[in-house]
């Protein structure tokens, strides 16, 4: 039965996927009453434009708020980054398209974002260069620039970047979905690739979202992602250590796509005043094999393009 049921699901369906926020009542205590939060608090579904509108990050400055996602449709089957720009309200003000990355000719998603020394960049995912890419915004949200290429021949998804005792590390997961850890001293400095010993509580590593440090404690989140499902559920995982030679978490939470009924849910960030998560739906189309089948040409054949330049 499950074998059909994943052969009817190749065939007629194919992932739509939303981004809902929330707007905290003051009572978010990250980890404590997350799930508590998301599961009675209603959620404002972001209007729809893009097959795909996920992995969402945000800001929040001058009573706004910035939600910087992917944007993807079957038409170019490419991913693109933009940011949706609501008031402190969520009423939705505008809808733009970053600049600054349209050079890099790549499927582009997961823009991580960070500050350090008052800067604020962004490590979005460009596995299909094999490059892990550091930009900085210089007029915010609109441009940025590139900064420098952290890490080549790498091909490396959903990479966040975190401080443990003033060292910088780059955690990201292989093709494979293996967990793949790179330090540095500083962030443009040189970066290398460790093994630290890993203790995991599951073999979801595939990040789900930035890391978050409350109450000395730091958070990592990642998606659930088997053969059969792509951003089943998230974990939220405490991360007892990390140094050179010793990877250790443990599990603190699952946060289910059970949340609105939804078929799956990938990527949670929040800010002081507000919860973004993404949510996906498997919807029906006659065409969704077509559209599948055309999907794996343009990123096979975008790919090859890549390898060339």
């Amino acid at each position: 039965e499950m074998k059909w049921n994943r052969i009817l699901n190749m065939l007629f369906f194919h992932e739509s996927w939303d981004i809902m926020v929330i707007k905290n009542d003051g009572s978010h205590s990250f980890p404590d009453n997350t799930l508590d939060i998301l599961r009675r608090s209603t959620a404002q579904r972001l209007k729809k434009k893009f097959t795909f509108q996920a992995d969402p990050f945000l800001l929040e400055k001058e009573d706004k708020l910035y939600i910087f996602y992917e944007a993807f449709n079957f038409r170019n089957s490419k991913g693109i980054l933009r940011c949706r720009i609501l008031d402190k309200n969520l009423k939705e003000l505008d809808d733009v398209k970053l600049e600054g990355f349209d050079n890099l000719k790549c499927h582009l998603s997961f823009p991580f974002l960070f500050t350090t020394n008052g800067t604020l960049y962004m490590i979005p995912e460009s596995s299909e260069r094999k490059e892990v890419i550091l930009f900085q915004a210089i007029d915010f949200p609109v441009r940025w620039k590139q900064v420098k290429v952290l890490l080549s021949d790498a091909p490396l998804t959903d990479n966040v970047l975190l401080t443990v005792n003033e060292r910088f590390y780059l955690m990201s997961t292989s093709m494979e979905n293996e967990l793949v850890i790179h330090t540095a001293p500083e962030v443009t400095g040189k970066w290398e690739k460790i093994t630290p010993l890993l203790e995991v509580c599951n073999e979801h590593n595939r990040s789900a979202g930035g890391p978050y440090t409350i109450d000395n404690k730091m958070y990592i989140l990642t998606q659930e992602c088997t053969p059969d499902t792509y951003g089943k559920s998230v974990f939220i995982k405490e991360l007892n250590n990390l140094d050179i030679s010793t990877f250790k978490e443990s599990l603190v939470d699952n946060i289910p796509p059970s949340l609105n009924n939804s078929d799956g849910v990938h990527t949670l960030n929040f800010s002081d005043n507000y919860i973004v998560y993404d949510t996906k739906k498997n919807v029906f189309s006659p065409l969704s094999f077509l559209k599948k089948v055309a999907y794996k040409f343009i990123v096979k054949y975008r790919t090859l393009q890549l390898a060339w330049r």
